[in-house]
């Protein structure tokens, strides 16, 4: 359920405490959609919900994009922009009676500034506060021989299960380019893995498919995991 499609009346009646928040991002993937750090923690975020009562909040779509931020598309705020923006939110979700806050990062370049910002609003407001990470998660599951990482065949088989349509576009071999050795501004690759020819013909829906559920039951083990903790507090 989302917050933005239910009245204010709905709400107040159902006395919601419980929302995830997808954060992500407007930044070129390679051949994927400048949108791919938005569709997949929607999604995850959005088919999770029910499992726990939660509401989805609306998504912050603009990030802090850094190595890619040259290319053409992508779309970012400053970090200070980010953290007054999130920490905004979730003031405003403690304003709302909200006290379990889950957000759904799709984009590795908030995670630093999420970790402050929620941690300055867990002592201010004493909220619960959990910050999903997708893709360390799916580090876990060894379903992908292929290369993984930013525009990999394993984000991108998050991608085209939350966009199927994405499927469509995204055709042929691209190089790739994230040497251990060196830090470059802007990166001359947009996709980031360590060097290599990326081949996006192996990409399939039905394995898409599988690899979604299986990071998205991984998933909901540790939000389990963390509300059980909570309750014992």
């Amino acid at each position: 359920m989302q917050l933005q499609t239910i009245s204010y009346f709905k709400l107040k009646e159902l006395n919601i405490k419980r929302v995830f928040l997808p954060v992500g991002t407007i930044e070129a993937h390679g051949p994927a959609p400048l949108g791919t750090d938005n569709f997949i923690p929607f999604k995850l975020s959005e088919e999770l919900a029910s499992d726990f009562s939660a509401v989805v909040l609306p998504i912050v779509s603009y990030g802090i994009n850094k190595t890619i931020d040259y290319y053409r598309g992508s779309m970012g705020i400053s970090e200070k922009a980010f953290k007054l923006l999130i920490y905004d939110i979730l003031s405003s979700c403690y304003k709302n009676g909200f006290e379990e806050i889950f957000i759904f990062n799709g984009h590795s370049g908030n995670t630093n500034a999420l970790k402050e910002v929620s941690f300055k609003a867990h002592k201010k407001f004493n909220l619960k506060i959990a910050i999903i990470d997708w893709w360390e998660i799916a580090k876990e599951i060894d379903y992908f021989k292929e290369s993984k990482g930013h525009a990999g065949i394993d984000e991108l088989s998050m991608l085209i299960y939350a966009y199927p349509k994405a499927l469509n576009e995204i055709k042929g071999i691209y190089k790739s380019y994230k040497p251990n050795s060196l830090i470059v501004y802007p990166n001359p690759r947009s996709i980031l893995i360590d060097n290599n020819q990326i081949d996006y013909s192996v990409l399939d829906l039905e394995k898409a498919k599988e690899f979604f559920r299986m990071v998205k039951e991984r998933i909901k083990h540790y939000i389990n995991e963390v509300l059980e903790g909570w309750r014992e507090i």
